[in-house]
């Protein structure tokens, strides 16, 4: 502790924040280190701000920084007492207010990571599903598709290409996929999961509406620039408007039965706590005429 305070008084006069150490310096038994107004900042506040096994260099200017910032925060704090009105400085209601909403919040936080089952099953996401069509109604053309791009000159490739993409079996597919490997440029598949339209076609040369006729028809939109030749085909098809597949809906569903057990939950709890209040007597109403009679 020693050196602590031989390293602080080094650091204080080197950055002139320390006030002379005479007597009357000495306030309550303390060492004050800076004034601002009325307000101290003494030596003793500094507890273990300075860790154990720092240089002396790294102590002075640990002290330093963090007295410039309390000397910094006590001007700001002194500054809006002076500037606000009484009644923008009556922050006591906020404060207790703030107290009650987050004391309030951390107990019902609590009571639901112990209560709350989040468990969704696929029996109980597929009735929501199907009970629930206008909810998962699509904003945007949604596809299973496969993507891929061979470079400029290579029209043989093109048309093998295009003959496997209209693959039929297992085996078809995975002599597409080993035919990519060795002469595509880049190959996406989107087969197994739906993606929206302009997700499937972001590396086309140019956009593609929902109305072409190869999205609608599931056929192989076709495209090229100086380098490339794109191939999109299109293995199947919702429309803007449709109804989303059950597999891309499970998420929100999921999310939206466990937001509806959580307000379910708080609920009940927030009914409990009032019936008992009310039964055990911890909670009673007045009539208007016994506050009147009371003002009497």
């Amino acid at each position: 502790m020693k050196t602590l305070k031989h390293i602080f008084f080094s650091a204080v006069a080197a950055s002139s924040l320390l006030m002379s150490c005479s007597a009357t310096d000495n306030l309550n038994n303390k060492t004050p280190l800076v004034r601002v107004y009325d307000s101290y900042l003494y030596y003793e506040d500094l507890g273990d701000l300075v860790p154990k096994g720092a240089s002396k260099a790294d102590s002075a200017k640990i002290v330093s920084s963090y007295i410039n910032v309390w000397a910094r925060q006590q001007l700001m704090i002194k500054k809006a007492e002076l500037y606000l009105s009484p009644e923008q400085k009556d922050v006591e209601k906020r404060l207790e207010e703030y107290r009650n909403n987050l004391l309030t919040y951390k107990y019902k936080d609590e009571f639901i990571a112990q209560n709350l089952d989040t468990v969704v099953t696929e029996e109980q996401a597929l009735e929501y599903y199907n009970s629930h069509p206008d909810d998962f109604k699509l904003n945007n053309t949604i596809v299973q598709a496969i993507f891929v791009q061979v470079s400029l000159n290579n029209d043989d490739y093109v048309r093998t290409i295009r003959k496997l993409l209209d693959f039929h079996n297992e085996s078809d597919s995975l002599e597409l996929l080993e035919f990519c490997k060795l002469k595509a440029t880049r190959f996406d598949n989107f087969e197994s999961r739906w993606i929206t339209l302009a997700e499937a076609a972001r590396n086309l040369p140019e956009q593609i509406s929902e109305k072409n006729d190869m999205v609608k028809s599931h056929g192989v939109i076709k495209l090229s620039d100086s380098e490339f030749v794109y191939l999109l085909k299109i293995r199947n098809s919702i429309p803007t408007g449709g109804v989303m597949p059950f597999e891309m809906a499970k998420y929100t569903i999921s999310r939206t039965l466990t937001n509806k057990r959580t307000t379910k939950l708080i609920t009940e709890l927030e009914q409990n706590i009032y019936d008992n209040a009310v039964n055990s007597g911890n909670l009673e109403y007045f009539s208007s005429k016994q506050q009147d009679d009371k003002n009497e």
